[in-house]
């Protein structure tokens, strides 16, 4: 083997292993739901705000986690993401000591520095197969991998979870997380090449403070408004903030000479398509784990590997389909299997409504393996969707931009989901029948979605130099 094809080895390995460790979280903590519930007494709310303490920093994170990629070197960048990890899981391991209220704000700490971590990881493992595989065909095989350890990372997450919440605390959870991270960062530090592309590039403050906001304020309007009430002053005020900030985003990226994220890139209609796809996506995806979670532990009382080993039929049966996909994409345009995938995903939400308070394991499963392929198709195809919509000294950009968008619909899933589930609840329903109308929602927004993707499908064969000439976007260094 030579130097170059061992360093290019070293390098995926790495990058599908960072991407892994950013998504155990997601479902390890999905699966111990019940569990901290009775540990801490928590609301549905409280609960919600475990699973998007981790995602809303995550997302916050990741547009400017390109450019410090670019700027300081992705190396760095990624071994600092693996040490806010270790530290952020090791913080949510501690939780565990304490009790009640306590417990919780400790959790919610320790998932947001784990969170922050993850957004610095996710785009620099994207932009280090960037870097190392610059032909598009070659890179579409490469990110199907990565997506591959992204599902991977959601696939075992259940099941570690599962077995160690059968013999200690929910706080050992974070442990493997930490371990791993240590371990990968510190392998990072000495094998991984540094790599860096600062011409053009610098930080933009003001569009990440306002990116922020807009983030973090809109899923706490939606959050607090399910639990307070949607007139509720603390409501209003949160979603007319996010709204507000979102637009002064908008206008501040469209004046500054160096953008976070170039808003020009959604004239492109395969970019703002892929874009709006990635959103549901994980909207959908986040938002079914988090209500799944919740009816197998308080509706049908199962213990939590029980729990891991009906999830695990979802990310297992992505796993498996995932390579499946990327070799697909050389024949399909990934706009194309990203629409069928999408539209799959809808079929697979209205099957879940056929589920129970008394369903059999089988009853289960098999129709959490049609949304398993449903998924390879949506996460394989979205991000490559992305990249190919734009010309390629933006694809940093634009990966990085469709990836902020998958995070903030990840975040946005449980809270909306959520939001649904109690106030129908509240209303008399029973959790089955709330969880239903949450998956007709999620069908829906699916389906709207897969029409969005066909009616882009036309614009890309649109050369890319005119892309460029009408977007009169400036060159940003992948």
């Amino acid at each position: 083997m030579t130097t170059q094809r061992k360093t290019l080895g070293l390098t995926i390995a790495l990058a599908v292993i960072g991407v892994f460790v950013t998504y155990v979280p997601i479902t390890s903590v999905s699966v111990a739901l019940a569990t901290i519930r009775q540990g801490t007494h928590a609301g549905t709310s409280d609960l919600q705000w475990v699973t998007d303490a981790y995602i809303i920093p995550m997302a916050a994170a990741i547009l400017s986690a390109g450019v410090f990629g670019d700027l300081h070197g992705r190396r760095k960048v990624y071994v600092v993401g693996m040490a806010l990890t270790v530290v952020g899981a090791t913080i949510a391991a501690l939780a565990n000591t304490a009790t009640g209220a306590s417990a919780l704000h400790v959790l919610w700490a320790g998932q947001a520095v784990s969170g922050l971590g993850a957004g610095l990881l996710l785009p620099t493992t994207l932009a280090l197969i960037a870097h190392a595989v610059p032909d598009l065909h070659d890179r579409a095989k490469y990110v199907a991998l990565w997506a591959t350890g992204l599902v991977l990372g959601l696939s075992v997450g259940p099941l570690v979870s599962g077995v160690i919440l059968e013999h200690a605390g929910w706080g050992w959870i974070f442990a493997p997380v930490a371990v791993l991270a240590l371990v990968t960062g510190a392998l990072a530090q000495r094998v991984l090449p540094e790599s860096r592309a600062p011409e053009g590039r610098r930080l933009d403050w003001s569009g990440q403070a306002l990116a922020t906001v807009a983030i973090v304020a809109s899923i706490f309007g939606v959050i607090e408004g399910g639990d307070r009430g949607w007139a509720d002053p603390a409501t209003v005020g949160a979603l007319v903030l996010g709204a507000a900030a979102l637009a002064a985003f908008v206008a501040v990226e469209l004046r500054t000479p160096a953008p976070l994220l170039d808003v020009r890139l959604f004239r492109s209609p395969a970019f703002a398509a892929s874009g709006f796809a990635a959103l549901v996506a994980l909207f959908a995806i986040v938002g079914t784990l988090f209500l799944l979670s919740i009816f197998f532990g308080a509706d049908q009382h199962l213990k939590p590997l029980d729990i891991g080993y009906r999830l695990l039929f979802i990310n297992l049966v992505t796993a498996l389909a995932s390579p499946f996909v990327g070799r697909a994409m050389r024949r399909v345009h990934p706009i194309g299997a990203l629409a069928f995938g999408l539209g799959l995903g809808a079929v697979a939400m209205l099957l879940l409504r056929g589920l129970g308070d008394d369903a059999s394991f089988g009853a289960v499963t098999w129709r959490l393996s049609v949304l398993g392929i449903a998924d390879a198709f949506m996460l394989s195809a979205v991000a490559v969707a992305a990249i190919h919509a734009v010309p390629h000294h933006l694809a940093g950009m634009a990966s990085a931009a469709n990836t902020a968008l998958r995070q903030y619909g990840g975040a946005l899933g449980p809270a909306v989901l959520g939001v649904i589930l109690t106030s129908r609840m509240a209303g008399g329903a029973t959790m089955a029948a709330a969880m239903h109308v949450a998956l007709v929602v999620n069908a829906i927004a699916l389906a709207a979605a897969a029409l969005v993707c066909l009616a882009a499908w036309r614009s890309v064969a649109q050369p890319v130099d005119d892309l460029e000439r009408q977007a009169d976007l400036e060159p940003v260094a992948l």
